[in-house]
């Protein structure tokens, strides 16, 4: 790994378990606005339990084999880190062209974690990524959620200031992504799905992304389209 990376992949248990509550509060709050999304057994338990307390303890149980096995799991870090040094420069480059502005953080880590989905605090500096899945796939979500880092620390404000809801901003901070398939198709293993209830909006921001090439002016279409409810 070299010492100017930006992004270190680690192992870190209590982020692995602050993965798995981001996980489960997304699929709640997916569940409450009727969102289309895979069932998750495990999930669905853990939202059954009253407080806190008794999920934290329902994760560490399930987890707790993993950490057990340091060694495998350092190893699997070195893999993807060797991995993304290889792109890194690359990848950022192209990502700060794209937006127009500096990525926002000198350093980020990037949290194997046993959740079956991955979430991240940009505050914190840290994102989630499979501990599961080959190194190519967990470098697919470093870009993704890099991406979202962009989106939040540039395009909150806008979005807010355009009186979107919470919710609206999840969907088109989300649905962006599709410019990973467009623009970053060299630095990744597979295409960038989506949600499927976005597909309509990401259509729209792939048409004006290729007419204007222009963030801020696709942006402003993404915003069009969500307040006009034609796109969800």
């Amino acid at each position: 790994m070299e010492s100017s990376q930006i992004v270190t992949f680690v192992i870190d248990k209590n982020l692995d378990i602050a993965s798995h509550f981001i996980a489960l509060n997304s699929y709640k709050r997916n569940k409450e606005r009727e969102f289309q999304q895979n069932k998750d057994n495990n999930l669905e338990n853990l939202s059954k339990l009253v407080s806190q307390e008794e999920v934290q303890v329902e994760i560490e149980k399930s987890i707790d084999q993993y950490y057990k096995k340091e060694e495998k799991l350092l190893s699997l870090a070195r893999d993807v880190n060797e991995e993304w040094a290889k792109i890194e420069e690359g990848f950022v480059r192209r990502l700060e062209a794209i937006h127009k502005f500096p990525f926002p953080l000198a350093s980020v880590k990037g949290v194997l974690s046993s959740a079956s989905r991955w979430g991240y605090k940009v505050d914190e500096g840290w994102f989630a990524t499979s501990m599961f899945r080959n190194k190519f796939l967990c470098i697919d979500t470093a870009t993704h959620e890099l991406m979202h880092f962009m989106f939040h620390k540039y395009y909150d404000q806008v979005c807010e200031d355009r009186g979107l809801s919470k919710n609206q901003m999840w969907d088109i901070k989300e649905s962006f992504t599709v410019l990973l398939d467009i623009e970053f198709n060299d630095f990744r293993f597979q295409s960038e799905y989506g949600y499927q209830p976005h597909m309509k909006l990401r259509e729209v921001i792939k048409k004006s992304w290729e007419k204007n090439r222009d963030f801020g002016k696709t942006l402003e279409e993404a915003i069009d389209c969500v307040k006009s409810d034609s796109c969800l």
